[in-house]
């Protein structure tokens, strides 16, 4: 089991930019979120290439920035289905919900499936044999199963965009 990972929310979206809710729709960086993602790479860069593999949300938001940073890295990207948002259901396309944290949605995944499936996906992943983290790129959402599947408490309800974030168990 994984006992450090790096994590880096996808780049600014327009969903981002217009405060409604993507979950599961499938949107795609806008201009500053692809700057934002080739500034994460840079971090990443100057630290000497601290991570070991690259495994990303399938969702194109993640995907994009994670290949941004594989590239500057020298590292090809891994999607890992699990990993998406959680999926919101009726309340996707609309303003961003006051209760993030809320069980159940309508139409939607509950909080503890979601939880669950990022888990297994996560349980899923390889401990890279140098020693180095992983990087795994993905969403707010996400963030939050992370950091419970860690045993480590999130220390915000929305993680920057493509700032990347070492968590330690």
């Amino acid at each position: 089991m994984l006992s450090r990972v790096v994590f880096c929310r996808h780049g600014e979206t327009e969903s981002n930019v217009g405060g409604w809710l993507a979950g599961s729709l499938d949107v795609s960086l806008t201009e500053r979120g692809r700057e934002q993602a080739r500034a994460a790479a840079a971090a990443l860069v100057a630290q000497g290439n601290p991570v070991a593999a690259i495994y990303a949300s399938p969702q194109r938001r993640a995907l994009e920035t994670a290949r941004v940073i594989g590239a500057a890295l020298g590292l090809a990207v891994t999607t890992v289905p699990g990993l998406e948002e959680r999926r919101w259901g009726a309340l996707e396309g609309g303003a961003v919900p006051a209760d993030l944290l809320r069980e159940e949605v309508p139409g939607g995944e509950s909080l503890s499936a979601f939880q669950a499936r990022v888990a297994v996906a996560l349980d899923g992943l390889p401990v890279p044999a140098d020693g180095r983290p992983p990087l795994v790129v993905a969403h707010a959402g996400t963030w939050h199963a992370l950091c419970l599947w860690m045993g480590v408490d999130p220390d915000t309800l929305w993680p920057p965009n493509a700032v990347p974030v070492t968590l330690t168990r």
